[in-house]
């Protein structure tokens, strides 16, 4: 192990599993799923009130223009 194969660790891992993983533990799990919940929940309220920030900004930007048409006619 003194030449290069010694900065290398695939050099001596196995390729595969010798044995089955050990079970994953509920509460990881839990936490897991509760982020696939709550993450993409997060992202669409985000992205609503974008939107709705955005369609009050054109809106408004539309009774400035009628407003300034009627002044100038």
């Amino acid at each position: 192990m003194n030449g290069w194969s010694y900065y290398y660790p695939w050099s001596y891992y196995p390729l595969y599993w010798y044995y089955m993983p050990p079970p994953v533990d509920p509460m990881y799990l839990m936490m897991i799923i509760y982020h696939w919940i709550t993450i993409p929940y997060y992202y669409m309220l985000m992205f609503e009130m974008y939107r709705t920030l955005i369609n009050v900004w054109k809106k408004s930007v539309e009774e400035l223009t009628k407003v300034t048409s009627e002044v100038k006619g």
